[in-house]
């Protein structure tokens, strides 16, 4: 059988089944995090320097900012940066009751935003960072952030544990979104299903071939180039 060759784009997914996978995948996070231990809170996570504290804070601003994109509260969420470091780092610090709960509201909190957006406003293109993407790709994007931060927490939940309708769409959202690939060599991903994904106008090809779990970990730095075929010469930088 042949491969299917596709070209960087998004997957065609339908809003409403990327917002289920989303809710399924924040219940799963939540589900981990509630198990998660006090002492356990202040130990380390797969991401230099960053406790799991951070890691659930992080989350939770994420959500915030993404909010403030659906309401209009906030234009530019990237201006609002070093609002979001200080709350990091005030925010690991609470008990881990108060994490959880903060993490449980701002992803819920987020969820009525959606149910609130018209079909109009899901059309709405985004700025700030975001060019080129409009509303209906912010679930996504939040897909993106909870299925990989899940597995920076380092509570037991592993990129083969990540639902595989999940890993093809988030496999192929990140090959899109990494514009610094671009330019560079060419790189052919195949994957699970045998679709071909293109990214790069450099010469020459390398291609890289594994599960959909294991070439988004190695896409992301997240696993080691050993966990993927094709990738001994590829570089991918770090972690994202």
């Amino acid at each position: 059988m042949g491969h299917r060759f596709v070209v960087m784009i998004v997957p065609d997914a339908a809003l409403s089944e990327v917002r289920q996978l989303k809710m399924a995948a924040t219940q799963r996070l939540l589900g981990d995090t509630i198990a998660i231990s006090d002492s356990d809170w202040l130990g380390p996570t797969t991401l230099p320097g960053w406790t799991r504290a951070h890691v659930a804070t992080h989350l939770a601003r994420n959500a915030d900012v993404l909010r403030r994109y659906v309401t209009r509260l906030a234009s530019r969420p990237e201006m609002e940066r070093d609002d979001i470091i200080q709350d990091l780092e005030a925010g690991s610090r609470r008990s881990p009751l108060d994490i959880q709960i903060d993490l449980d509201t701002s992803s819920g909190l987020l969820n009525d935003a959606f149910d609130k957006m018209s079909a109009e406003q899901w059309a709405t293109p985004l700025h700030g960072g975001l060019d080129g993407l409009t509303a209906e790709d912010l679930p996504m994007l939040r897909l993106n952030e909870v299925v990989l931060h899940h597995v920076d927490l380092d509570c037991g939940f592993v990129f083969g544990d990540i639902d595989v309708k999940v890993s093809e769409f988030l496999l192929a959202w990140n090959l899109y979104r990494r514009a610094d690939l671009v330019t560079g060599p060419g790189i052919a991903v195949t994957t699970s299903r045998g679709n071909v994904l293109r990214v790069g106008s450099g010469p020459g090809v390398s291609e890289v071939s594994g599960t959909d779990a294991n070439l988004l970990g190695w896409l992301t730095g997240r696993l080691p180039r050993t966990a993927v075929s094709g990738a001994e010469h590829v570089s991918i930088g770090p972690v994202r």
